[in-house]
This record gives structure tokens, sequence and C-alpha cells, in this order.
């Protein structure tokens, strides 16, 4: 089976121009593919379902509740905590990229869902007050988060005594090779992402750790932490299926394919291409995937 050990992994994060892409800096890169995401929305959300209904039991969301949704793309997952905490509870659903904002304010509205508030707030300064809401929820984006111990801070700040902040994040690259295919074929064809370390904040795999994240959650006032993973997989039809998702969700896997000529990029896909083979399952492909679930009790 394919692996990335971390030091391939080090050459995975930034832009073509060998800048890393983190929340800190990145909201200008989330808004050029939010459009993507936005029309790959369903199929994002059916691949990590297991990991939006995770975060809905770990948080104890229910009825009346008012939850705060962190980094929350176009809001699939706080759609399901609107169904959970019904007419008299309420979502803020919230990104750092107002493009994505729309996008979860557009698919709230289709969904007739009059309990969703999305607004612009960087994780980083929540805009909200001390003990504001009950319950707090991150599908994949708190390791994006260039300081997470601030972060942490503030979610500690807005939840009230007893609330839960429930987060998921990206797991060790060997066993998330759906991500990580795609990345290594380019740095096999000579096209380097960038030099910063993704295992550094800020990083995608800066909290693939369940141990970090622990440590993390104490060090800023939560009681209870826990951390653990939860494996699935992502379905592909086939080959150009993966190109076209990983060219168009991915901004620095999108710039870097966009500064090659057509040869270049033939190199690239035909290395990719090698490389999908082993994940062939019923004429499609299957590319493993690992979250780390974290909860903790304020």
């Amino acid at each position: 089976m394919w692996a990335m050990p971390r030091r391939r992994a080090m050459m995975l994060c930034g832009d073509a121009g060998g800048r890393g892409v983190t929340m800190s800096d990145a909201t200008g890169g989330w808004e050029q593919v939010a459009p993507a995401w936005e029309r790959n929305r369903e199929r994002v959300f059916e691949t990590f379902r297991s990991s939006s209904e995770w975060l809905l039991r770990a948080a104890e969301i229910g009825e009346g509740a008012t939850v705060l949704e962190l980094a929350a793309g176009p809001g699939e997952t706080g759609f399901l905590a609107a169904d959970r905490v019904g007419p008299s509870g309420r979502v803020i659903s919230t990104d750092v990229a107002p493009t994505m904002v729309e996008a979860a304010r557009r698919g709230a509205e289709a969904r007739g869902l009059g309990n969703v508030e999305a607004v612009v707030m960087d994780a980083q300064k929540l805009d909200l007050g001390d003990d504001a809401v009950d319950a707090v929820i991150c599908r994949l984006g708190m390791m994006l988060v260039a300081d997470p111990t601030r972060a942490f801070a503030e979610v500690r700040r807005v939840l009230r005594p007893g609330g839960r902040f429930a987060y998921t994040t990206i797991g060790v690259p060997d066993q998330n090779q759906w991500m990580g295919v795609m990345m290594w074929a380019l740095v096999e064809n000579g096209h380097q992402l960038g030099a910063e370390d993704p295992f550094a904040f800020g990083g995608p795999f800066s909290l693939a750790s369940p141990d970090r994240n622990v440590e993390l959650l104490l060090a800023a006032g939560f009681d209870d932490a826990q951390a653990d993973v939860l494996g699935g997989v992502f379905r592909f039809e086939s080959a150009d299926d993966y190109w076209n998702i990983q060219t168009t969700l991915a901004e620095p896997v999108r710039v870097a394919i966009e500064t090659m000529d057509d040869e270049q990029a033939a190199a690239v896909r035909s290395t990719l291409d090698q490389m999908l083979a082993p994940f062939g399952v019923d004429g499609g492909l299957a590319l493993p995937t690992q979250v780390v679930t974290s909860v903790a009790t304020a």
C-alpha cells in the first residue's frame, strides 16, 4: 500500500511560490475554491458524514441549544445541527472566507432553515460574548488555524459552563491517501508545493496526533478531554474524477497545475495514474481517509 513518510509530507504545503497556505493567510485561497466546494458540497459531506454525525453526538446537541460552527465551509454539518436544535435553537455558521459564508447562507435558505445564521468570523477572534453558546463544533478546520491555542481559548470563553467543544482534524498522512497521492505525484515530478512544515500549527497535519489535541485542550482549561481516530474512504468514479476533484477543491494543487505547461501537467497525470492503480475497487477508486476526533467540556 502506498505510504507517505513524514519527510515527504513535509513537502506538501503551500502554493507554487513556496508559501504555506494556512487559515491566517488563506482567505483569498479559500475564496478561489469556494465555488467548487459549493458545487461538490453534497459529495464532500457524504464522504465525511460519519465525522459530522460524530460531532453532533459528542457535542451532545439537543433541542433548543445554541451551536457555534467554526470553519463551516458550505455549512452541511451545521445544517444537521439545525435539525437537532429545532426552531427554538440556533446555529451560528461561521467561516473566515466570505464566499464560503455566502454558500452556507444559500444552503440554509434552500433547506428552509430559519434557525441558521451564517456570518464571517475568524476562529482565533470570535465576535461573541462570554458564555454565549451551548456547544462548538468544527469539521476538518481546526488544523488550519495558525494559532490553535488562541482559538481554543476563544472557544473556552464563549462556551457556557458544561458546554461541549467537539471537532475533527485530518489524521496522519499514511492514512489519508485521498489527499496525499495527488500531492506526491506533484513532488515526484519536481513540483515542490512549499517548504513549510505541514505538522506545524496551521499545517494540514498539525493536529494529526490524538495526544497533541488532548494536551492543547487541557492547556486551554477544558475538562474531560478525549481524542481518538475515525477511518473511512473517499470514493472516486475514475482517475479523471480524482484529478478533477483535487484540482478544483485543493487551492495549492489548483495553483500548481495552472502554472504548468501541457507537458508538465501530462507527466504529473501519468505518475498519478500509476499511484492510483492500487486503489481500484469495483471499476472506481477507494482511497483511505482518517480523522482525529476530539471532544472536551468547558
